[in-house]
C-alpha cells in the first residue's frame, strides 16, 4: 500500500501503535463497503467526541462553561488550552497527510487531512489500552468493537484482555491456600483466546448481576488524567473529577523579607538567606502528550 521509497523516507515501523491504528482507520473507512470492518464503522458517530474535534468547537466552548458555572470546576485558561491541543492534532494529521494520505483510500467527501482528523479524534476517545504482544511491547493501543460503546464508572469493573493463560482452578486453589491470585483467572482460557476482551460487571470489586433493562459500565482506568485530559481525549469530565483545585498553605510560617525595626534600646537584624520558602501548590501545567 505505502511505496517502497516512502517507507525508506517515514518508516511505519517507527510509528507508535496509536498513530497506526489513525492510517489504519482513515484507510478502511476510505474504501466504504468494501472493508472488512464495514459494520464496525457504521457504528462510529460521524462527529467524534474528542475535545479538540474542530466540528464540535462551540458547544465544547459552552461545556467548559457550564462546567466552571454549574459544577464549580476550575477551566480557568482551558479555552486556550483547549486552542493548543486543536492545533497540535492538526499539525499531526497535517503531517500524516503528507506522508501517507495520498496512498490511503479516502471517502468521496473528504481530503486526507480531513479524513485523518476524523480517525485521530476517534482513536483518542474510543482507544482502549491493551496488553502488549511481541518482544517490542508495542501494539498496546486496540479499537474493540462494541466495547468501545461502553461508557466509564470509576466502580466498576475493567477492561479485561485474556493472555491465553488463565486458568480457574488455579484461582480456586489459590483461594483455598488464601495466595495472591490473578484476577483475570476467572476463566479457562486457551491460547486460541489471546487477545480476546472480556468485560463482566463488577463494582467495588464485587459482581453485580444486571437486571433487564440495566447499564453494563467499565472503568476507562486512566487515573492519570487530570480532569483536562479527560475532556481533551474523550470529549467529557467523569464525576470523580469534578473536584476543584485547592490551593495549599505552606506548612511553615512565613519568613521575612525584611528585618523588623529595632527595638527601643537596641537594634536587631534578620536574614532569610537558607530559610524555606512557602510555596503554593497548584495543579500541573498541562501537557499534550497524550494525544498520541
Amino acid at each position: 500500500l505505502i511505496p517502497t521509497e516512502v517507507q525508506r523516507r517515514v518508516p511505519l515501523e517507527e510509528l507508535d501503535d496509536a498513530t497506526l491504528l489513525v492510517l489504519l482507520l482513515s484507510h478502511e473507512r476510505g474504501q466504504g463497503k468494501a472493508s472488512r470492518f464495514w459494520p464496525y464503522l457504521l457504528s462510529l458517530p460521524l462527529e467524534p467526541s474528542c475535545g479538540y474535534s474542530f466540528s464540535m468547537r462551540p458547544y465544547m466552548i459552552d461545556s467548559i462553561h457550564m462546567m466552571g458555572e454549574q459544577l464549580g470546576l476550575d477551566v480557568n485558561g482551558w479555552p486556550t488550552e483547549l486552542a493548543k491541543a486543536t492545533q497540535y492534532a492538526e499539525r499531526i494529521a497535517g503531517g500524516l497527510a503528507r506522508d501517507y494520505g495520498p496512498y490511503l483510500h479516502t471517502p468521496e467527501s473528504q481530503t486526507p487531512f480531513s479524513n485523518i482528523q476524523w480517525s485521530l479524534c476517534h482513536v483518542a476517545s474510543r482507544g482502549i489500552q491493551g496488553k502488549s504482544w511481541g518482544s517490542g511491547g508495542g501494539g498496546s493501543l486496540r479499537l474493540v468493537p462494541l466495547l468501545d460503546m461502553i461508557n466509564h464508572d470509576a466502580h466498576a469493573g475493567r477492561f479485561i484482555e485474556l493472555t491465553g493463560h488463565e486458568s480457574w482452578m488455579e484461582k480456586k486453589d489459590n483461594d483455598n491456600n488464601n495466595n495472591n491470585n490473578n484476577e483475570d483467572d476467572f476463566v479457562d482460557a486457551s491460547l486460541d483466546d489471546a487477545g480476546t476482551f472480556v468485560v463482566r460487571s463488577r463494582r467495588h470489586g464485587r459482581r453485580k448481576p444486571l437486571k433487564k433493562g440495566q447499564e453494563l459500565l467499565v472503568n476507562y482506568n486512566v487515573p492519570g488524567y487530570s480532569p483536562f485530559d479527560w475532556f481533551v481525549s474523550l470529549g467529557f469530565v467523569p464525576p470523580e473529577r469534578w473536584n476543584q483545585w485547592t490551593k495549599v498553605d505552606a506548612a511553615l510560617p512565613r519568613v521575612r523579607t525584611t528585618p523588623p525595626p529595632p527595638k527601643a534600646g537596641g537594634s536587631s537584624s534578620s536574614s532569610s538567606s537558607g530559610d524555606p520558602q512557602p510555596q503554593d501548590h497548584h495543579h500541573p501545567p498541562t501537557t499534550h502528550d497524550h494525544l498520541l
